[in-house]
């Protein structure tokens, strides 16, 4: 059969479906990567959106190369990186058998759910879980893993609290401010620690109830600020829609930074400004008003954005490491062409030197201007 790049599309390319290739004896390709491959055909959202009108007219037939990526380990790592950036001339195509593996939703406008597993555990009593979380942390830090701060935070406390005549002069400096006292934000960690051990005295516990309502009320306008950016304020929401404001309220304060990458010497993360930021512009249950209509909504469960966010981040993990030791203080960017796919949707973020991302959403698709 004689494969053009629209009917290569057309038949696997548009639902994402796994394709196993038959190539053409001493074909460019056959002579590259063997006798079969089985892959996926890549696309960016601008090369898609452009098929879709040329299926449909069913009045284009263009041979070329078409970019995909090897699925089954039958490629060592350079020999797939060569196949996604170079791709695969449609013309050494003989035979391609596909397996419908699952839709493609880039097409469809409903609210999706991840498919996950969760395991429910409780903690132990008087803070048992710190023994293997610190141990945890203590093998980052060995292996070189970044931390997001507030993970530093913690680690740095129990450091203080289990550990503290063995405290390097790095972590000494990290520890304490210019006047020796606990900095602010690991004196939180290291009073919330003894709270759950159960070794607080009356005025640690005073200091960190101070320290809880300073957090809540930091936390309240950060939220209110933003609120005022979407031509809203808290007072204003609480008022006109009571579950929204408390749906908001309750998500901020529960809010944990979250580092998105898992190995690493630079950290990727989320802090409460990112939360923030991100929720009420792209996120249905946030949008207070029509003041951010024009951004796009994931289409995702609110509990699934971070996991959709998370996946997505670690896809380009090793590219992001490569570019931060080269560019320290450069902002890291995928937008246009070079926007990340996951699942039917491509996302456009970025991610400030420090490595918290500033901005993340999907972007708006031709069909959904309609």
């Amino acid at each position: 059969m004689d494969y053009t790049i629209e009917k290569i599309y057309k038949i696997v390319g548009k639902f994402d479906y796994v394709a196993t290739l038959t190539l053409k004896k001493d074909s460019e390709t056959f002579n590259k990567y063997g006798d079969t491959l089985t892959v996926q055909f890549m696309y960016n959202q601008f090369e898609r959106e452009k098929l879709d009108k040329l299926i449909e007219q069913d009045e284009s037939s263009t041979y070329g190369k078409v970019k995909a990526k090897e699925i089954i380990f039958q490629l060592n790592d350079e020999e797939n990186k060569q196949l996604q950036k170079e791709g695969i001339n449609s013309q050494d195509i003989t035979d391609i058998m596909y397996f419908a593996s699952h839709k493609n939703t880039f097409h469809d406008k409903e609210k999706r759910t991840l498919q996950k597993h969760i395991i429910e555990f409780k903690p132990l009593p008087q803070g048992g879980d710190y023994g293997w979380i610190m141990g945890f942390y203590e093998r980052l830090v060995k292996d070189n893993v970044g931390l997001c701060p507030q993970e530093k935070n913690l680690y740095l406390a129990g450091r203080l609290l289990f550990d503290s005549d063995n405290l390097s002069d790095n972590e000494k400096t990290e520890i304490y401010d210019s006047d020796d006292h606990v900095k602010k934000d690991i004196e939180f960690e290291l009073l919330t620690m003894k709270k759950k051990i159960e070794i607080i005295d009356e005025n640690e516990s005073i200091s960190l109830s101070l320290l809880q309502k300073e957090k809540i009320t930091t936390r309240n306008n950060a939220l209110n600020t933003y609120l005022k950016l979407a031509g809203s304020s808290l007072m204003k929401l609480t008022k006109e829609n009571t579950e929204q404001a408390a749906l908001m309220l309750t998500k901020v304060q529960q809010f944990n930074e979250r580092r998105l990458n898992v190995v690493g010497k630079y950290p990727i993360y989320i802090d409460v400004d990112s939360f923030l930021h991100i929720y009420l512009r792209h996120v249905e249950e946030f949008k207070v008003n029509q003041h951010f209509e024009n951004k796009d909504n994931f289409q995702w469960d609110i509990d699934d954005v971070f996991s959709v966010m998370q996946t997505v981040i670690q896809e380009v993990e090793d590219d992001y490491q490569k570019f931060r030791e080269a560019n320290p203080n450069t902002k890291y960017s995928k937008y246009g062409v070079q926007s990340q796919y996951y699942q039917g949707d491509y996302y456009t973020f970025h991610i400030e030197p420090t490595g918290r991302v500033s901005t993340f959403h999907k972007n708006r698709k031709g069909h959904e201007m309609d």
